[in-house]
């Protein structure tokens, strides 16, 4: 039989293994309690990536060091990286992609996770001037690796001024003598106005169109006064007398006149103008038709010369003798006409045709006017 004293001994033995299986069973409550507590249940969305992770992990920043989950330039995470871990945390992270922006002949690149052409914009602190505009439309959604082009727009208004000729206006005045012209009023030019609107972008012209056109100033005419008074004929040295013998010489006989009529011809180049200037040697050419009108306004036709004015006035007759060979022209001329050429004592004739001008040349006659 066993002593009472190994029984005792088995009954110390029995409680002490009890004492340390309650003192066990507590210690592993509380580790299981505890590690229970230290472990949370976290959701990782990254950029629609999404994984369950149970960690011990205290905050954002510590998971994500330990999965070497890395932020590039413009990702979002949210929480932020110093938030606490609890359970069923959820955490986000949106990823950033790149936009480049060209505007004011600079690149500058941004990155966005989201958002419109307008928000990339704002994001690289770039404004829209009013005229202005991109290759994208403002409401489309930004997306990788997009260009937005910004090309500024700039106008302005250029006035261009043209002249207007004044017209010169001819009236008849009858005070004035015949060939005689004065100026009543001056001209003046006036002045056409354009507005132009010029277009440019990036400092480029690219278009110009006209907006408006008026005249700034009204041309005033030139106003001129021509002559047409003609004084009435006066017989140089006639008398009253002289008037009445000429009559009475009219009613001679028809024979008588014809007697006479063989000596005309040689009296026509004796007489001469009374009062006058009488068979003053002049130098004679010939011309004919040239297209244009006499200096009096009239077309060149037989009976008329030019003249130098300050010689022999215009509309004045005169009496010319030409030389042997061309006495067939002698007779009485009238006035009518000018020439650059004409200067001094010189009579340019008006012939028919250019045969008979250029054969004529250059002749010395005598004139009576």
């Amino acid at each position: 039989m066993e002593s009472e004293e190994e029984n005792m001994l088995r009954s110390k033995l029995i409680w002490f293994v009890c004492i340390v299986l309650v003192i066990a069973g507590g210690i592993s409550a509380t580790f299981a309690h505890y590690i229970d507590k230290a472990y949370h249940e976290v959701t990782l969305n990254d950029n629609g990536y999404i994984v369950q992770i149970q960690t011990m992990d205290k905050t954002v920043e510590e998971l994500l060091d330990k999965y070497e989950i890395t932020l590039g330039p413009g990702d979002e995470i949210r929480p932020d990286l110093e938030e606490a871990i609890e359970e069923d945390t959820e955490i986000e992270i949106k990823r950033a992609f790149k936009v480049t922006i060209e505007a004011d002949s600079r690149i500058k690149s941004v990155y966005v996770t989201e958002g419109t052409v307008k928000d990339a914009l704002d994001k690289a602190y770039i404004v829209l001037g009013e005229k202005d505009f991109t290759n994208h439309d403002l409401t489309r959604q930004a997306a990788p690796g997009d260009h937005i082009k910004v090309t500024r727009v700039k106008e302005e208004v250029l006035v261009e001024t043209e002249t207007i000729p004044y017209r010169i206006i001819t009236q008849n005045n009858s005070k004035l003598n015949k060939g005689v012209e004065k100026v009543v009023q001056e001209g003046k030019e006036g002045k056409k106005e354009r507005k132009i609107l010029i277009a440019y972008h990036d400092g480029r012209e690219v278009n110009r169109e006209l907006v408006e056109e008026k005249v700034a100033q009204e041309p005033t005419n030139r106003i001129i006064d021509r002559g047409t008074y003609v004084a009435p004929p006066v017989s140089r040295g006639s008398t009253t007398r002289d008037k009445e013998v000429s009559k009475s010489n009219q009613n001679k006989s028809t024979s008588q006149k014809s007697s006479n009529s063989n000596n005309t011809s040689s009296k026509e180049a004796s007489s001469q103008p009374a009062n006058g200037v009488k068979g003053k040697t002049f130098e004679a050419t010939a011309y004919t038709h040239t297209g244009n009108k006499t200096r009096t306004g009239i077309w060149p036709k037989k009976g008329i010369v030019a003249v130098d004015p300050k010689v022999i006035p215009l509309y004045t007759k005169i009496y010319i003798e030409f030389p042997k060979g061309w006495t067939h022209l002698n007779g009485y001329y009238q006035a009518m006409d000018t020439g650059g050429a004409i200067k001094g004592n010189i009579v340019d004739v008006f012939v028919d045709d250019k045969a008979t001008a250029r054969k004529f040349g250059r002749r010395t006659v005598k004139v009576s006017y």
